[in-house]
């Protein structure tokens, strides 16, 4: 079943909120010395966070089998039946919509034999059937029939569900925990809704009109970094430059666990011409969901970078406008972002992979400012700080 926030923003944008309590974490240390708490004097993290496999199956367990991250899209679920198989890091699951208009999430296994129940995603049009053995389960998870169970000695089909996932739905996007006990999404991220709402009133009542995914050679971390950072963008991103009007009208959100980025744009370029001074909006949830709505249409591109392997990543990207149509700037919007800047982005952190396995590197350092302008590395920053939490147990 969902959990609902119910936000309440009236207080306008926030500037400043406190980071992530980290009191009890021992930070690591490289050949520069102890990542700090002060971005301002802190070295990066070591080379090591992106190319041991210890630390990788550690950020399994502490972040990606604790943490809420993003599923899919309420409109991939209109009618009674739809389903969406997805990943969340190395666990199947499946979201379902029930027979009450709910919707569910499961881990996408049968509980005989551990084969596998769905694939990709379609619509139900009754019961979810094992395509081993034929077990049966209704929408709500329950086990309807074993075949030929009869005559099973201290078999109680009660006990042999499917196993439930926690599924959250903020604005019409869906978030799913594999922690039974893990706090409430809403609590977690207390005015995230708001942020939507200010700028994507109908953003319940997008739709998918673009999907995309990439295999990219590079640890999920490095693919993070990049979008947590605007400093890369005026010489990576020259494209993406001319949209925006760097360095005016930015206002921010900063919480734990996502942070919230308003800048406005320039004039475009051929192809893809905006009002000068519109909204260019940004999201970071942790621990790997980024979100983008450039000027135009209404539209938000939700991309989440999945770990892989410690040198892989699986990026997924949704990109939403209203009804799941096509429309106005729209294709000129995927097109910047599939064709020009996404393609750019993997490109550099490849080569950042690489290069993290150089003898030749191990730290670097933080380029901020005062002001924690997301044209710095201040968001960079606050994502290591919240990862060094999570993998002390905070």
């Amino acid at each position: 079943m969902l959990d609902r926030p119910a936000d309440a923003w009236s207080d306008g944008f926030q500037i400043r909120f406190p980071a992530f309590a980290m009191d009890n974490t021992e930070f690591p240390a490289g050949e520069r010395g102890a990542f700090s708490d002060d971005a301002l004097r802190s070295p990066t993290l070591p080379a090591r966070y992106y190319v041991d496999p210890r630390i990788y199956r550690r950020e399994l367990e502490a972040i990606f089998h604790r943490g809420w991250v993003y599923v899919g899209h309420v409109s991939q679920f209109a009618r009674r039946g739809d389903f969406l198989v997805t990943q969340v890091a190395d666990q199947g699951i499946f979201i379902l919509r029930d027979d009450e208009g709910e919707l569910r999430a499961f881990y996408n296994v049968c509980r005989h034999r551990g084969h596998e129940l769905l694939q990709d995603a379609g619509r139900l049009s009754k019961n979810i059937v094992c395509p081993y053995h034929a077990w049966c389960y209704g929408f709500d998870g329950g086990l309807r029939r074993a075949r030929n169970s009869e005559n099973m000695r201290d078999f109680d089909p009660a006990r042999f569900a499917l196993e439930a996932v926690r599924l959250a739905d903020c604005a019409g996007l869906l978030f799913a925990n594999l922690d039974p006990n893990a706090d409430d999404f809403a609590a977690l991220y207390p005015g995230l809704a708001a942020t939507f709402a200010a700028g994507l009133p109908d953003l319940d009542r997008l739709g998918v009109a673009r999907q995309f995914d990439y295999d990219i050679a590079a640890n999920w971390k490095v693919v993070v970094d990049n979008f947590s950072e605007g400093y890369h963008i005026p010489v990576a991103h020259r494209q993406l430059s001319r949209v925006l009007d760097i360095g005016r009208g930015n206002r921010s959100r900063v919480e734990a666990n996502y942070a919230f980025f308003e800048s406005l744009s320039g004039a475009g370029y051929d192809g893809y011409r905006v009002e000068p001074g519109s909204p260019y909006r940004s999201w970071t949830l942790w621990p790997n969901t980024c979100l983008l709505s450039l000027p135009g249409c209404a539209n938000l591109i939700v991309i989440r970078m999945a770990p892989n392997g410690v040198g892989g990543c699986r990026e997924h990207v949704d990109l939403l406008a209203p009804g799941g149509t096509a429309c106005g700037e729209f294709e000129a919007i995927a097109d910047l972002f599939a064709s020009k800047f996404n393609a750019e982005d993997i490109a550099i952190v490849e080569s950042v992979q690489r290069g993290l396995g150089s003898r030749g590197y191990d730290q670097g350092r933080y380029v901020v400012d005062p002001a924690d302008d997301w044209y710095s590395e201040s968001g960079l920053h606050r994502f290591h700080r919240r990862l060094l939490a999570a993998l002390a147990g905070a």
